[in-house]
């Protein structure tokens, strides 16, 4: 029978005493764990991080009943942050499957001409980069100018020889805008 005796020596660094703890309340905190989760593994890991926990704390604890609360809330409380968990993830893959289409096609498109595009402008020359990167931005050729010091004219010439390599760098990303605009 464990008793606050018990709490003290496991406190002292009894390793027996903590082995006896761990006997005595696995049952009950699997129990509790497992009826909420149903899955055996978490179970096991959530109720084995809350005795590491308890051990590293075991010093500030001199009741049982403190012990068995200190345990109980970190295993609640882990049990609760996993549902959550599960139901956050669940929440964003319905409304990925909602608005991208049950394999998330969309995304993955979306995904790769972006990528796409970054790439082919960071490989545009530097000046003709910085030009593009600010016209992204809906800079006006005359502020772009004014930014980077240079003439309105050469803007407009960088600017024109950007999206021309552009388009050229891209062209194997058109097969891809059609599926876009499926719904």
């Amino acid at each position: 029978m464990l008793d606050n005796l018990h709490v003290e020596q496991i406190a002292r660094g009894n390793r027996v005493a903590f082995k006896e703890l761990h006997e005595e309340l696995y049952g009950r905190m699997f129990y509790y764990v497992y009826k909420m989760l149903h899955d055996k593994e978490q179970s096991e890991d959530i109720i084995q991080e809350a005795f590491v926990l308890y051990w590293g704390n075991r010093v500030n604890f001199n009741s049982l009943l403190a012990v068995k609360a200190y345990l109980f809330s970190i295993v609640r409380n882990k049990v609760m942050a996993q549902i959550r968990d599960v139901a956050n993830r669940k929440r964003i893959l319905d409304r990925i499957e909602r608005e991208e289409g049950e394999t998330g096609d969309h995304l993955l498109i979306t995904a790769e001409i972006c990528g796409g595009v970054q790439r082919a402008v960071r490989e545009l020359p530097p000046q003709t980069r910085r030009v593009i990167e600010l016209s992204m931005e809906d800079m006006t050729v005359e502020r772009i100018a004014e930014v980077m010091q240079i003439s309105p004219n050469t803007v407009k010439t960088l600017k024109k020889a950007g999206y021309q390599a552009l388009r050229e760098k891209l062209k194997h990303l058109r097969v891809l805008l059609p599926f876009l605009f499926m719904g």
